[in-house]
């Protein structure tokens, strides 16, 4: 038993009982922890603030058995334009939910942390899509899942052509000579040279630097595909969050409901 301190951010609220909410922070300090905030939802609350979704703050913490108890919580920092529009709260909660799936409490990650602070501050001025593509791209190498873009990952050879093959169970791109020599047909989906090239770039690009970067409805929905379909299988977890800001991406793209050919990325044997 003890109590604590930490910098944290608010990347989960679950209600709990009658008034009560159970946070998931990431830290700076310890990395996951999964909290009960005490009376979050009475309207006079004090802690109330602290406990919205994507707030960063410091939070005085009780350990306990199995769940740790919220003594106090100082808000710094609410992200108040995560609020103002719809596709910046989709990215936002996206990235939330990948960086809860991907880590377990009790496991520091500094690096994990910085990289979501500074994230949902560019939400503010960058396109929305591309700060959560960057996002899940860096986070997924940084825990050593780093897919590849320009190397087959079966033979190593410098993959070319405009219409390629991406295996997410393979964990990156599959060169033609590889796919022809495999007993079994490779499953991936094709896509194109440049939505790999500007993969390639948010994954080793700077963050602050994401407003040079252009691309096209098409690309966009392609690589979102992508990254939640490497996302998806290399964690074995289903990413709703993701799923439903794609959803929402393809009805302001198409009202009318009906898939469109030419936009929509296709799942396929390597064959």
């Amino acid at each position: 038993m003890g109590v604590y301190h930490a910098d944290a951010i608010v990347i989960r609220s679950r209600k709990f009982g009658e008034s009560d909410n159970i946070l998931t922070l990431f830290s700076r300090e310890v990395g996951k922890i999964n909290a009960v905030a005490k009376g979050v939802r009475k309207p006079k609350s004090r802690q109330r603030g602290g406990a919205q979704l994507f707030t960063y703050g410091q939070y005085l913490i009780h350990k306990g058995r199995n769940l740790h108890t919220i003594n106090q919580a100082s808000p710094k920092e609410s992200f108040s334009h995560l609020w103002t529009d719809l596709d910046k709260t989709m990215a936002a909660t996206a990235s939330a939910e990948l960086l809860d799936l991907a880590t377990i409490p009790g496991q520091p990650h500094p690096e994990l942390f910085t990289l979501t602070f500074s994230a949902f501050f560019l939400l503010a001025e960058e396109e929305p899509a591309l700060v959560q593509c960057a996002y899940a791209l860096k986070l997924m190498t940084y825990l050593g899942y780093r897919p590849l873009f320009k190397e087959c990952t079966e033979c190593g050879a410098k993959v070319q052509g405009e219409r390629l093959l991406f295996s997410p169970e393979l964990g990156g791109v599959v060169c033609g000579q590889c796919q022809l020599q495999r007993k079994s047909p490779i499953q991936g989906q094709r896509i194109s040279g440049g939505s790999l090239g500007l993969m390639n770039q948010l994954l080793q690009g700077d963050l602050k630097k994401l407003g040079r970067i252009r691309w096209n409805q098409w690309m966009k929905n392609e690589i979102l595909d992508t990254i939640q379909k490497y996302c998806e299988i290399t964690l074995d977890k289903r990413l709703k969050s993701w799923r439903m800001g794609s959803r929402l991406v393809n009805v302001g793209q198409n009202p009318g409901g009906k898939d469109e050919q030419d936009n929509e990325p296709r799942e396929v044997d390597g064959t």
